[in-house]
């Protein structure tokens, strides 16, 4: 857990400058988005996981720091790591749209991160870069390189980005 603590804190450093600097852009909008992602992974297992990004929306594409856990549905069903559970990751993405000038717009993108996940009562970390395109429902292709072995999960994330700016907390002041 420090470790994630770590790389969240330094990824945090580097992207919020770039975020406050953002605010003050024209056409830029800052967001939260809490997600969640339904998946199926190649070794015949189902995956569920939560996640939730901080970044900022531009004419043309997005750029996020995002925190998210992703859990395997059945536990018997693990055919290569039967004492690799669930991970934890930290990813950056970013995206961008190919006709931003259109109703709706399509996003293609993706992210590297590292993920946080004990094995044998061990901490370790590994790698890990994802693929995705839409809006709101994002088709996704996550990508992990363990130690000898590569995992592939496929699945479809949706997503509530929620704009930062011109929120009035303190009414009437």
């Amino acid at each position: 857990m420090k470790k994630i603590i770590k790389y969240f804190l330094l990824c945090l450093i580097v992207f919020t400058p770039i975020l406050c600097f953002a605010c003050e852009w024209k056409g830029v909008l800052p967001y939260i988005s809490p997600g969640i992602r339904f998946g199926w992974d190649f070794e015949k297992k189902f995956t569920f996981s939560t996640k939730i990004s901080i970044g900022f929306m531009f004419e043309g594409g997005f750029a996020n720091i995002t925190y998210g856990s992703k859990y395997p549905v059945f536990q018997d069903a693990y055919v290569t790591d039967p004492n690799f559970e669930k991970y934890d990751y930290l990813d950056v993405q970013a995206a961008f749209s190919f006709n931003p000038k259109e109703t709706l717009t399509l996003y293609t993108g993706g992210g590297a991160g590292l993920i946080f996940y004990k094995e044998d009562g061990v901490n370790k970390s590994a790698p890990r870069i994802t693929v995705f395109s839409g809006f709101i429902v994002f088709p996704t292709l996550d990508v992990i390189f363990l130690p000898g072995h590569v995992r592939y999960d496929t699945g479809l994330q949706i997503v509530l980005p929620l704009p930062l700016t011109k929120l009035d907390f303190i009414a009437g002041v």
